[in-house]
């Protein structure tokens, strides 16, 4: 399941994103040095994007705990008219699928925060 640029970077890319990955990225550095295993941030950067897509490819997705901002809002949003299926009532399992679903997809994402990171946004890098 791979998916072009366009796709993962919206224009709601953030600042989110990118710390999302750098957290990511270093707590997979931290946890190999203190087992004994030194690896540059290019190593790192490979080895945890290897180890996020083998996560997905199962069907997870890595998620703040708490929710950002964003996942609050989207699912505030996630049942108003235009955002859902065009049925008079629905069953309170599926409402909280649909505000589920919402807060997923508002979550920052690590492929957004792995390509700005890599400025393969079109942009620069970012320090």
């Amino acid at each position: 399941m791979t998916q072009t640029t366009a796709e993962i970077l919206p224009p709601a890319a953030s600042q989110a994103d990118i710390d999302t990955w750098r957290i990511l990225k270093k707590a997979l550095k931290t946890g190999l040095s203190d087992r004994g295993f030194t690896i540059d941030a290019e190593e790192a950067s490979l080895i945890a994007r290897f180890m996020l897509e083998q996560i997905e490819s199962s069907g997870l997705r890595v998620v703040p705990v708490k929710p950002t901002t964003e996942m609050q809002q989207a699912i505030k949003q996630a049942l108003d008219q235009g955002k859902r299926m065009s049925v008079t009532w629905v069953k309170p399992r599926t409402k909280q699928r649909w505000r589920y679903q919402a807060a997923i997809e508002a979550a920052p994402n690590w492929r957004r925060g792995y390509l700005l990171d890599h400025g393969l946004d079109g942009g620069q890098p970012k320090a």
